[in-house]
């Protein structure tokens, strides 16, 4: 998938945008064929949780991406945020 997005954009944010919607998809159904839970989902979809490396797998094999794909998202929103705040400090 050619998804845009960048480091400020939360993991959830790009499964929003870039999974979830273009192929019409619901929370409910991707958590039941993934096993992940689906308050957690959507927690993460909302932005209001990080992404757990184990959901990230899930997500990343349900959806035929590397493995390593949603945890580097995650990772690198992480990073830019922690540089942001150490800079505003």
């Amino acid at each position: 998938m050619s998804a845009q997005f960048t480091a400020q954009d939360h993991p959830g944010t790009v499964l929003m945008h870039n999974y979830f919607i273009p192929k019409s998809l619901t929370i409910y159904r991707v958590a039941k064929e993934t096993g992940i839970d689906k308050k957690a989902m959507t927690r993460v979809l909302c932005g209001r949780e990080s992404l757990p490396v184990k959901d990230a797998v899930l997500l990343a094999r349900y959806f035929g991406e590397a493995d390593d794909f949603f945890a580097d998202l995650q990772l690198r929103h992480d990073l830019r945020r922690e540089q942001e705040y150490l800079t505003n400090r």
